[in-house]
């Protein structure tokens, strides 16, 4: 278990992933020492890490999809550890209802992005059916998402300043590796970052801190099972009327329960995953949906059943963190996507 304590911490890295412990601890009445020890416990535990995620901007400069796979029940063991070790494949999840597998799928580009999806899956043991969605709009993903533990006056003190994003720029072989190096330890020391990227602090420093602020990149804290504190996650694949598809986008997004809200282009229109208290509370939010937006359907729904892979990192039976398999977010290809969304 993960003590009432350790949860604040998280909830604070949730609002705030590489605030300086002093912070932390002002914050929650502990010295910054004290915090980074409990920290450094939960982490050397694989109870929660933190991780470069996409950000609000991230469809600007990668691409990602989502795909539902089913396959033969004996062959589901290989199945999973070939999507695990696969980079592009984020998240891996056995899911129940008409799939089997739930996978989010990241790239640097339009053309590693088809070239995941016409080539990954051809030599998967035992896959039977697959349906690939790709995502055209994020309302909301889940580095947004809050676990609400800490009383709202200390979760506003620990918020970021905001300010205004950088000039568009193209990424390069650095921020691929400061990301890389990032994947690995989300809370590494700018020395660290630079020693391992070859670069002064300062340098890694100042790249790490443009790529946040330019909205294309975030970072994210996750937990292990016990820190979720009872909440089962569940995902519903929508079509909704296109006149109500961003109004629904967004009402699901404002949802303190919601993880993720995608527009997506597939049977589909749109995908909202939930992390709930109880099943029942899905036909609250679908009753809403039809009170909204008349007309809409679900087309399926799924209860995960247990995570292998969270945002590349490689999870065991009680969700716990065991390795990490760095995402393709942003690679030097990606500078081709971000010219083209500025020159547009």
């Amino acid at each position: 278990m993960i003590s009432e304590l350790d949860l604040e911490i998280v909830n604070a890295l949730q609002i705030n992933p590489r605030a300086d412990w002093a912070r932390v601890g002002d914050v929650l009445g502990l010295s910054g020492p004290t915090v980074a020890r409990r920290w450094n416990a939960l982490a050397e535990q694989g109870l929660a890490w933190i991780t470069p995620s996409p950000g609000p901007r991230y469809l600007s400069a990668g691409w990602s999809a989502f795909v539902f796979l089913s396959s033969v029940p004996g062959e589901h063991e290989a199945l999973i550890q070939r999507l695990c070790a696969e980079p592009a494949f984020g998240t891996v999840s056995l899911v129940s209802g008409a799939h089997d597998l739930f996978v989010d799928c990241f790239a640097s580009s339009h053309e590693e992005l088809m070239a995941i999806v016409t080539g990954a899956f051809a030599d998967l043991p035992g896959l039977t059916r697959r349906e690939v969605v790709f995502v055209t709009q994020l309302y909301r993903q889940a580095s947004e998402w809050r676990s609400g533990t800490l009383e709202p006056a200390r979760a506003r003190l620990m918020a970021k300043e905001s300010a205004p994003p950088p000039p568009a720029y193209a990424p390069d072989r650095l921020d691929a590796a400061l990301l890389e190096e990032l994947a690995r330890d989300g809370r590494a020391s700018w020395a660290e970052l630079g020693a391992a990227s070859g670069v002064s602090p300062q340098t890694a420093r100042r790249r790490v801190e443009r790529f946040l602020a330019s909205g294309y990149m975030t970072m994210r804290c996750d937990t292990s099972v016990a820190g979720q504190q009872g909440l089962r996650e569940v995902s519903l694949s929508l079509n909704v009327p296109a006149t109500h598809v961003d109004s629904i986008g967004r009402y699901f997004a404002g949802l303190p329960s919601c993880r993720l809200s995608a527009q997506v282009l597939g049977t589909q229109n749109l995908l909202v995953t939930l992390w709930v208290r109880d099943y029942l509370e899905v036909q609250g939010h679908e009753r809403e949906l039809a009170a909204r937006a008349p007309g809409s359907t679900v087309i399926t729904r799924q209860a995960v059943v247990r995570t292998y892979k969270r945002l590349g990192h490689l999870l065991d039976e009680s969700g716990r963190s065991r390795g990490v398999v760095p995402l393709p977010l942003w690679r030097e290809d990606s500078a081709h996507a971000l010219r083209r969304h500025d020159d547009s």
